[in-house]
């Protein structure tokens, strides 16, 4: 019933094809367990978690978050050369309609700031746009968030805010780690 509520907005719109549409999107992805986690993460609603579920398929395919998040094009182009390596922009590969909706999942956290404001996910988000821009940031946070439906679809346990909590020390253990690394 969730999506019907909408047809009166967006009837003027798009005419009626689009209540057809949501009501087909809404009886393929009825019963699907993965639609239904990947919905427990605030900021995806009904069309981006079927459009991350129909793009994903089996998430077994991939052996670490990080091969997922290569699938959908949101990790940095590298080119090394003997002790050089250059970073560059995301790859783009794989497909543009799952890297929309991861970026679409981060726009909703960041719509939904009064709920989502304590998540990590944001914090980082919040102080990378200072130095960095919106743009960039919102990527960053879209490439962290595929990591998180990784998580949720291979633990197969809901979206849990506590997790995603910020901690003083979680922080102070990654600073600590950070100042070591630049040291050593």
């Amino acid at each position: 019933m969730g999506l019907f509520l909408f047809y009166p907005l967006f009837s003027p719109i798009f005419g009626d094809s689009s209540f057809y549409r949501a009501r087909v999107l809404e009886e393929l992805v009825k019963e699907d367990e993965d639609v239904a986690l990947l919905q427990t993460i605030p900021g995806i609603g009904a069309i981006g978690a079927a459009t991350i579920r129909a793009f994903t398929d089996d998430i077994s395919r991939y052996s670490s978050a990080k091969k997922y998040s290569a699938y959908a094009g949101l990790v940095p182009w590298v080119q090394i050369s003997d002790k050089t390596a250059h970073y560059g922009h995301i790859t783009k590969r794989g497909p543009i309609e799952l890297r929309t909706a991861f970026v679409q999942a981060v726009m909703g956290m960041v719509r939904l700031q009064k709920k989502t404001e304590a998540y990590r996910i944001m914090s980082k988000y919040r102080e990378m746009k200072k130095y960095k821009g919106s743009g960039k940031s919102i990527v960053a946070a879209a490439r962290k968030m595929s990591t998180i439906v990784y998580a949720i679809l291979t633990t197969r346990e809901p979206f849990d805010p506590v997790k995603m909590a910020f901690s003083k020390k979680y922080s102070d253990m990654q600073s600590a780690a950070f100042k070591a690394g630049m040291t050593g």
